[in-house]
């Protein structure tokens, strides 16, 4: 993450509250929740649509798979659509003992082995991009293509103790879901939704429950360090989706074509978009993604 602008915006969520939104959220669409039971509790799922290609779609940090939804009845026409959510948020249980890119790899990974899917294809963003990468070089005959949206899939740098500490600070306490709501809403410097509001306080719902921060700043501090050797083991339909505004990267147009160099993918530069290009250009990513397949 970028360290500067990540302490300059907790810091600024204490200084000014005035930015921290309130509760109240409207009713979204409602969509059948199903549970994959691993060793160490649920991980929630829906299904929609109906297809001989399985897409599984992955959220980032602290997100829920409903972000997903406009995307996903987009690509539900002809395809089985299954949307997750990470262990520890959304509707998953909080009965894991960890959480980070390697443990959310291997809930996929079983999921995909005990339903024994093929044509599997991923969709992943931010943290969940490194899960992926990990997934299909684990799985190469089943899952034949990966998109990664605003993709972390490596540790640069250690992280340092007082970054540790400030997101201990942060994302722990009464004031933890508040403050990740407000950071949910500067993701989108540009192209704010037009129920960005709405989404925030859905999140902070959600985080308000118990053991869900945790889960989070578990997240946050889990390094990626059995998913990143996985880059070198993985190559061709891959695409790299990247919004030229994303906040979360010094350089996202760098990084992004760092990861198709090395991956041998294709990178999609959405201009002005933020850390979630699939949210705010639907239509352009659901085009995208069925590159995949079409070049087949």
């Amino acid at each position: 993450m970028k360290t500067i602008y990540h302490l300059i915006l907790i810091f600024s969520l204490f200084l000014f509250p005035i930015l921290i939104w309130g509760e109240g959220s409207e009713s979204e669409s409602l969509i059948q929740t199903s549970y994959f039971q691993t060793g160490e509790g649920r991980v929630a799922y829906s299904k929609i649509g109906e297809g001989k290609r399985n897409l599984i779609l992955l959220p980032g940090i602290g997100d829920r798979k409903e972000s997903y939804l406009e995307l996903a009845y987009l690509l539900s026409k002809g395809n089985t659509v299954y949307l997750f959510d990470l262990r520890g948020i959304g509707e998953s249980d909080v009965s894991f003992v960890s959480y980070g890119p390697n443990e959310t790899a291997k809930d996929i990974l079983a999921f995909i082995r005990e339903k024994d899917l093929q044509d599997v294809y991923i969709i992943a963003n931010s943290m969940a991009a490194a899960s992926a990468v990990y997934i299909r070089s684990k799985e190469e005959k089943r899952v034949l293509g990966l998109v990664l949206s605003g993709p972390f899939v490596r540790d640069k740098e250690p992280m340092s103790f007082g970054m540790k500490t400030l997101i201990h600070f942060a994302f722990r306490g009464p004031w933890g879901p508040s403050v990740w709501a407000s950071f949910y809403e500067s993701l989108f410097p540009v192209n704010r939704p037009g129920d960005l509001k709405e989404r925030s306080a859905r999140l902070k719902e959600n985080l308000s429950e118990d053991g869900r921060m945790f889960a989070v700043r578990s997240m946050l501090l889990a390094p990626k360090t059995e998913c990143e050797p996985a880059l070198q083991l993985i190559s061709g339909n891959v695409i790299v989706v990247m919004g030229s505004k994303d906040p979360d990267f010094d350089s996202p147009e760098g990084e992004a074509n760092w990861i198709g160099d090395t991956v041998g993918g294709t990178v999609k530069i959405y201009k002005g978009a933020g850390h979630y290009p699939f949210v705010e250009e639907p239509n352009r990513f659901y085009s995208d993604v069925q590159l995949l397949w079409q070049k087949k």
